[in-house]
């Protein structure tokens, strides 16, 4: 079984769900073999991708980390407006496992600390309508901040590639330049109290992980509702979604949805107060 995965690292941790389902031996197309790296009776395919991140990743690892791909059936992965699991289901033609991830061992960072995504903008592939409005974000790591949190914000910021849009949100601590390799970025989502930001990798990585997040969603709801990209009977008694009033379920990537939120200050607040039980 020959698997043409997803190359997105939020799209690699929906699909560990359904890969470790298979018993036959496999073959996986992916950027990030570090989220494989605890099922040894998967082998891995080098993918072609002019993508940064995934790039950068994939030059981390030697040549001879790939295995060649042989001949055999394909399985295509791949998801529309039917959301995330019932696309990845159609794909591999089964149901899916339990979201998890590997053992990254321990967080780079000590003590009790928050996890901040601040909201970027990535050149190569924007999806400026999918941000939440950045205010948002960052009044939720003031918050979390005044309550004595420790708040690290994590990005890969590159001039002309990636920046980020302000306000930022404050921090005790960035790695705002890709400092952390994808198993050390991990590690710190694995031993966070909490995660903030808007839709992306965070929301599975939290789900797998078990850790409670704050998901502050934008637009583009067509593709980014939360009920499209999460499933019944996932771990998310500890996912919060705050939606604006008047979600746009457009489908754009450039579009000016209305991303206000009225009462996101009781939200948040309300979110706060309850962390300690959810941890």
């Amino acid at each position: 079984m020959i698997i043409h995965g997803m190359k997105g690292l939020g799209d690699n941790i929906y699909q560990r769900a359904f890969i470790r389902q298979f018993r036959e031996e496999t073959w996986l197309e992916t950027p990030w073999p570090e989220l494989y790296q605890d099922l040894p009776s998967l082998h891995l395919i080098r993918p072609d991708t002019r993508l940064r991140t995934q790039l950068k990743n994939l030059q981390r690892h030697p040549a001879d980390r790939w295995e060649r791909r042989p001949r055999g059936q394909v399985i295509q992965v791949a998801y529309g407006r039917e959301g995330i699991f019932p696309g990845m289901a159609r794909s591999f033609r089964r149901v899916p496992g339990v979201m998890d991830l590997p053992d990254f061992g321990p967080p780079p960072v000590d003590g009790a600390y928050v996890v901040v995504r601040p909201v970027t903008v990535r050149a190569e592939w924007r999806a400026d309508s999918r941000n939440p409005l950045p205010e948002y974000v960052a009044q939720a790591a003031a918050e979390m901040r005044r309550r004595g949190y420790r708040v690290v914000s994590v990005a890969d910021l590159e001039d002309g590639k990636e920046w980020a849009l302000d306000p930022l949100p404050p921090a005790d601590q960035q790695f705002h330049a890709g400092e952390l390799p994808v198993e050390r970025l991990l590690a710190l989502v694995q031993g966070a109290a909490a995660v903030i930001g808007g839709i992306g990798w965070i929301l599975p990585a939290c789900i797998a992980a078990r850790v409670p997040a704050l998901i502050v969603c934008g637009g583009q709801g067509g593709f980014n509702a939360p009920e499209l990209i999460t499933s019944p009977g996932m771990y998310l008694s500890r996912i919060e979604f705050v939606v604006p009033d008047n979600f746009c379920r457009c489908t754009q990537k450039q579009h000016d949805c209305d991303k206000r939120i009225a009462n996101y200050d009781q939200r948040l607040a309300g979110w706060a107060d309850r962390l300690p039980a959810l941890v």
